[in-house]
């Protein structure tokens, strides 16, 4: 077969590829590049996002972001919470994942249950249901630490300056941990069993086995969950937004919302949660 006939056949190769790669590619155009570029051309004019007329401003807007002290304000705390939410799920979700997978504990699938059912709540849920563990005067935090006599450990919690971004990171991360616990215990069922009995012929202990075995054949597993932690913790607008507003004094704030969406918010929680 000649060069002519082997670049054309490729040529219609890379044709019936592209007929099937084409509807994806031209959503993610109009979905996603569009909507990004368009985001990066309003960012050089003055836009309150209803007025019908727009004033270019140039670098105005990044000048005054830069020298906005809520501005480093929220991306220290956007910068703690993506590593808080990637480390601690992943870890929490391997030891549980590890402990349920053994056969001796009892109630395994109630269990797996119970620690997964946080991952398929929406967050709005999740905000709600952790605002009334927190809340000062009736959450059951502060009940339950009034009753066993630890009173001076009740407090306001998401009112706190020192406390608040703790209670927003446990909040948020608590939906991760049953998706690392479920992947995790898929990726351990995987494990070929010869490599843990070759270790413990070799005079290896469960520790060692589990750190020099058992960790390095679960690098692919780490690799998913770290970025899946990652992918979710840039979207925490909800959680903050809804139980703390970015406050008290912008201390558990990841961003500053416009007033458009301050009230839209608003109505849109005033419609699920009426007065």
């Amino acid at each position: 077969m000649n060069r002519a006939a082997r670049r054309k056949r490729a040529v219609g190769r890379w044709c019936k590829a592209m007929v099937f790669v084409a509807p994806a590619l031209i959503c993610y155009i109009i979905f996603a590049i569009i909507p990004i570029l368009n985001t990066v051309e309003l960012s050089f004019y003055e836009w309150d996002g209803a007025a019908p007329i727009m004033e270019f401003v140039g670098l105005e807007n990044y000048k005054a972001i830069f020298q906005n002290e809520i501005f480093w304000k929220a991306l220290g705390h956007n910068i703690f919470w993506i590593l808080f939410t990637i480390f601690v799920p992943t870890v929490f979700g391997v030891v549980l994942a590890v402990m349920l997978s053994q056969k001796f504990v009892r109630g395994r699938l109630l269990f797996r249950v119970v620690f997964y059912m946080p991952s398929i709540v929406s967050m709005v849920a999740v905000s709600v249901v952790w605002n009334w563990i927190l809340n000062p005067e009736f959450g059951i935090l502060n009940r339950v630490l009034k009753f066993i006599g630890l009173d001076f450990l009740a407090f306001n919690w998401l009112g706190d300056e020192k406390t608040v971004m703790w209670a927003l990171l446990i909040a948020g991360s608590w939906v991760h941990y049953g998706f690392c616990m479920v992947i995790t215990m898929a990726a351990l069922s995987g494990i070929d069993t010869c490599y843990v009995e070759v270790a413990r012929l070799e005079g290896a202990n469960p520790v060692q086995t589990f750190f020099y075995v058992t960790l390095p054949l679960l690098k692919n597993t780490f690799t998913l969950l770290v970025l899946n932690s990652l992918i979710g913790s840039f979207k925490v607008f909800e959680i903050v937004y809804i139980m703390t507003k970015g406050g008290p004094y912008y201390s558990s704030g990841t961003g500053r919302p416009s007033k458009t969406v301050n009230l839209a918010w608003d109505r849109l929680l005033r419609w699920y949660f009426p007065p």
